[in-house]
């Protein structure tokens, strides 16, 4: 039903106390199924934001969590994100949210969330840096597909004897994307 025809309708029976009745009744089925919802539950997006300020830890390649403060506002925000691999960790994104990661530069630190809960935090690390980043989780792009960013265990590999909190399936994490259809 158009809203000329809703229109019309309303006007010729509005005369009508019950049919006044059923007007109003139908008027709110209409709003409330127009509404646009998003599936998505509170606490449920998956984020990825940037860095306003942060310290690394002392001789590591490493975010100090206690010393590090989320920019306002997520770089690659939950409706940016199309898909996760747990398997290959990597995140398919749409092509705006790609271009923004295009932008980084070299060892630009970044946190992913749940809900704005920090799961873990990392730094970008393109294929193409010359300098190694061994304690921390790196993103790179994934040059073979062009909207899908990987997430490794240090870079430009995990060097032995270096622990790492892997936290790239953190059940939250995996949970969030799971409720949303976006694990793969």
């Amino acid at each position: 039903m158009t809203g000329a025809t809703f229109l019309i309708i309303a006007v010729s029976v509005s005369k009508n106390k019950a049919m006044r009745r059923i007007l109003f009744v139908l008027t709110g089925a209409v709003m409330f199924l127009s509404c646009k919802k998003d599936n998505v539950k509170a606490g449920e997006t998956v984020e990825i934001y940037l860095l306003k300020s942060y310290q690394m830890v002392t001789g590591k390649c490493q975010i100090d969590p206690s010393l590090s403060v989320l920019d306002d506002k997520a770089t690659i925000q939950n409706h940016d994100i199309v898909a996760y691999s747990n398997t290959d960790y990597q995140f398919t994104l749409a092509n705006i949210a790609i271009e923004r990661v295009k932008a980084f530069r070299d060892r630009t630190p970044f946190a992913v969330t749940v809900g704005k809960q920090v799961i873990y935090y990392g730094f970008f690390k393109p294929g193409i840096s010359s300098s190694s980043c061994f304690n921390s989780i790196t993103m790179d792009l994934d040059w073979a597909t062009g909207n899908k960013i990987s997430l490794k265990l240090g870079f430009p590999g995990q060097l032995q004897g270096v622990s790492i909190d892997d936290q790239r399936n953190n059940a939250s994490l995996i949970a969030a994307l799971k409720n949303q259809g976006k694990l793969k």
